[in-house]
């Protein structure tokens, strides 16, 4: 038996197959169409659309056969692929190439072999359309072209498949830019209006009611304005993160930094939210937590899920961070025993067209963009985030961030 070569393309002719997002797939019914045609024109018991992988031949329409492939070394579409127009092989019995080889002298006993190879636009010959036979046989001139037509179809169709793929990729992505844009209005014609309205409300009573207001009641307006900014500031924060990234204008700058210190800075700046809701932060962390990022992103990143966490807590409630160091990554945990999510929540957490805002346990608002931010500086990092809940006993996110640490040193801070 003789192993066909490689092709001198074959690495771009592999990088050309695995574009077209077919291996592996079910069976579709044009390709059986195909097949089947073959198989009637060419009067042959067996027909294969073949593709020809790295290491295997994978059939994505099969007549006359159970597999759905075979080794690549044995097979003879590794042969037709290296040739330009239909390989024929009258009787294999007769081919020193193929005398031996196990597909012949084993089931399924070929002796007659015919492949039109599937040569793309760009000149790489993906696998054959081929028509196989258990006696030897020849295969008149109309049968030939007829082959070598189907053959062409074939290549027509993985075309159109990969065009409707396409298609699809990028009516979604106009869906999602649909939904950001409308996402935006709703955010500045409600979310910022009534922020806006309500400081100005606080400050238009502090102007005319201010000599029959006593000290604790301007105090109490003073209070509500400041928390009303804050919370509108870091709504325009979000705001701004969220659209350089839609605009992909963000500016994205890796640097060594420890964990752990982003970790008590995020803590430091959501001191009073804490205290206010009286929660217990208890930090598991490694010393030191080495990685590599973006440390605006990474803080935004901490600062938006703990925000998340201390909204949906009750009043004394507990927050836990962890970190735990995985071969390559940290995997972080914030979790919280606040009010949970229930299963089509969790569903929709990360898209844009079905982010809300729900009400923390103390009357909190916010847009949901904060978790949009979040998907996308792990995903920027090349991290993955996730989150386990359960209505009415808590949430934890989760996500994992490349690291160079070995060892975890988990240190417990209370606050």
């Amino acid at each position: 038996m003789k192993i066909a070569p490689k092709p001198k393309n074959e690495s771009q002719r592999l990088e050309a197959l695995l574009s077209y997002n077919i291996l592996d797939s079910n069976f579709e019914k044009v390709y059986d169409e195909l097949t089947a045609l073959a198989s009637y024109i060419c009067e042959t018991p067996i027909a294969l659309i073949s593709l020809i992988d790295r290491d295997r031949q994978w059939f994505k329409s099969v007549v006359g056969l159970a597999s759905r492939e075979t080794p690549r070394d044995i097979a003879f579409c590794s042969h037709a692929i290296l040739h330009d127009n239909i390989f024929i092989i009258n009787d294999a019995l007769q081919d020193e190439r193929f005398v031996d080889n196990p597909l012949v002298i084993q089931n399924p006993n070929i002796r007659f072999y015919a492949g039109a190879p599937l040569i793309t636009n760009d000149g790489f010959a993906l696998g054959t359309l081929c028509a196989i036979d258990v006696v030897p046989r020849q295969l008149n001139e109309k049968q030939t072209h007829a082959l070598s037509v189907l053959a062409k179809q074939t290549i027509g169709q993985l075309e159109l498949r990969l065009a409707v793929q396409k298609l699809a990729e990028f009516s979604n992505q106009l869906r999602e830019i649909n939904a950001s844009k409308d996402k935006l209005f709703s955010i500045i014609s409600h979310d910022l209006k009534g922020p806006f309205t309500g400081i100005l409300g606080f400050a238009e009573i502090l102007l005319t009611d201010y000599d029959h207001l006593d000290k604790k009641e301007v105090l109490d307006f003073i209070q509500m304005i400041n928390d009303s900014s804050r919370s509108t500031l870091k709504l325009l924060e979000n705001l701004l993160e969220w659209s350089l990234l839609e605009r992909g204008i963000m500016s994205f700058e890796p640097k060594p930094m420890d964990f752990s210190e982003i970790i008590k800075e995020v803590i430091s700046v959501l001191a009073a939210n804490i205290s206010n809701k009286n929660i217990q932060i208890i930090s598991r962390t490694n010393t030191p937590l080495l990685i590599n990022a973006d440390k605006k992103m990474v803080f935004s990143l901490l600062q938006n899920l703990v925000s998340n966490a201390i909204k949906f807590s009750p009043v004394g409630g507990n927050i836990e961070i962890g970190v735990q160091s995985l071969e390559h990554q940290l995997e972080v945990s914030i979790s919280d025993d606040g009010i949970g999510m229930n299963p089509d929540q969790i569903e929709n957490l990360f898209k844009v067209e079905c982010t809300s805002s729900t009400k923390g346990t103390s009357g909190e608002t916010g847009t949901g963009l904060g978790l949009l931010l979040c998907k996308n500086f792990v995903e920027k990092h090349g991290g993955k985030i996730w989150v386990e809940s359960e209505e009415g006993k808590g949430s934890c996110f989760m996500f994992t961030m490349p690291s160079s640490n070995k060892d975890s040193i988990k240190v417990q801070t209370n606050i």
